[in-house]
């Protein structure tokens, strides 16, 4: 999905197994960041096998950027502060 803007979304810290992280929570979902592009389309072009593979993505503006942001389980996130 293609968000016009993160004020659509719910800024959070986490601890995941990958340690402290930024996130964001849109309809129910934690997301964190992953690559950013220049575009809007290198962003969907670098994503694109991650969405083949039927992961929950979301592209936002970020700054001159687009911020790719992925879904993670619940299972993976350890806490919330």
């Amino acid at each position: 999905m293609i968000l016009n803007s993160l004020t659509q979304v719910r800024s959070i810290i986490i601890k995941s197994i990958a340690g402290t992280e930024n996130a964001i929570v849109f309809l129910g979902k934690t997301f964190v960041a992953d690559k950013a592009y220049n575009s809007l389309n290198e962003a969907i072009a670098g994503c694109r096998k991650d969405l083949d593979l039927g992961m929950a993505i979301l592209i936002a503006p970020d700054a001159n950027q687009f911020k790719i942001w992925i879904a993670i389980p619940n299972e993976l996130i350890l806490s919330t502060a």
